[in-house]
């Protein structure tokens, strides 16, 4: 409803001043998944698009927008609606110091607005084969204001490749949850904080579920975590005789106390960041047609390679 009124708004002001303000240069950094049908994107941009109009002596900013284009439509007006869009606020801003541009923050919701019956979430291994074919995903902030029309930046190219990864891996994170004491794990101490160590998604239900609990003193080095531990490296996948890197193949990572790590390799073949504080063996799955492959994996900057 009120973007509806604000569109019907910005239709309406024939006489509506512009912003000179040159169209904001955006790049993308990273995208993560966050709940349910929810990603955190990270994006730079050479202004301030928080606090555009205040910055240039002007006031009445409503909200600032990004929306990205699932179908290949690349009409970003805030008059028309993208049927399969990712999308939501621009809510954080921090200065890259030395480089005078600035790191912005934005949880997307993945939608499909051809569907009217209230459900118009897009499962992810839908979204996995939506996105396939397109190498690149455009995607445009939009800010309005009153009385001004729509301020637009240049168009962002999101790697299709990076969006896919974030769909596929397995969200590995250390929020710090309460739990009454009647749900405490017996295993657990009953003042010690309760990390949630593992999530999965579970295609019955259609949403993410709690797999595993821990301390957050043991929570494992993995996901998100990689880049803290002390040893740390990426196995590459190669394929056929000429050892060809396996680029988007499917895998799962058996580390060696049995935790699964799931995910699919990127462009050059490689498979997410594997942390541990010592050596160990580690097992890896290619796809379910090929058998496990078993090698004790040295922790070095050369990237050890499993064939297909």
């Amino acid at each position: 409803m009120a973007r509806l009124l604000l569109v019907l708004v910005f239709a309406l002001c024939s006489s509506c001043m512009h912003l000179n303000v040159p169209p904001a240069r955006l790049e993308f950094v990273s995208i993560d998944h966050e709940r349910y049908s929810s990603y955190d994107l990270r994006f730079t941009s050479d202004r301030n698009l928080i606090d555009l109009y205040e910055d240039h002596g002007r006031s009445g900013q409503i909200g600032t927008w990004i929306h990205c284009s699932l179908n290949g439509d690349t009409d970003f007006s805030v008059e028309h609606k993208i049927l399969l869009e990712a999308s939501g606020i621009v809510s954080g801003v921090r200065l890259i110091e030395g480089d005078r541009r600035y790191e912005m923050f934005a949880n997307i919701s993945v939608e499909n607005h051809a569907v009217n019956d209230g459900h118009n979430d897009i499962r992810p291994a839908e979204l996995v084969q939506m996105l396939k074919p397109q190498e690149y995903i455009p995607c445009k902030v939009a800010i309005t204001a009153f009385p001004f029309v729509a301020y637009y930046s240049k168009v962002m190219y999101m790697p299709t490749s990076r969006f896919i990864a974030a769909i596929e891996n397995p969200r590995v994170a250390p929020p710090r949850i309460s739990l009454k004491q009647s749900d405490q794990p017996r295993s657990l101490l009953p003042l010690a904080s309760v990390c949630i160590v593992r999530w999965r998604y579970e295609l019955a239900v259609g949403h993410d579920q709690i797999d595993s609990l821990g301390l957050c003193s043991d929570v494992p080095y993995a996901g998100m975590l990689a880049s803290f531990a002390p040893s740390r490296t990426k196995l590459g996948i190669v394929s056929g005789p000429e050892e060809t890197p396996a680029a988007f193949a499917a895998y799962t990572i058996i580390r060696g106390d049995g935790r699964l790590e799931p995910g699919m390799t990127d462009e050059k073949g490689r498979t997410h960041e594997v942390g541990s504080i010592e050596h160990e063996t580690l097992k890896v799955i290619i796809n379910k047609n090929f058998d496990v492959v078993e090698r004790f994996t040295p922790w070095t900057d050369t990237i050890p390679k499993y064939g297909m």
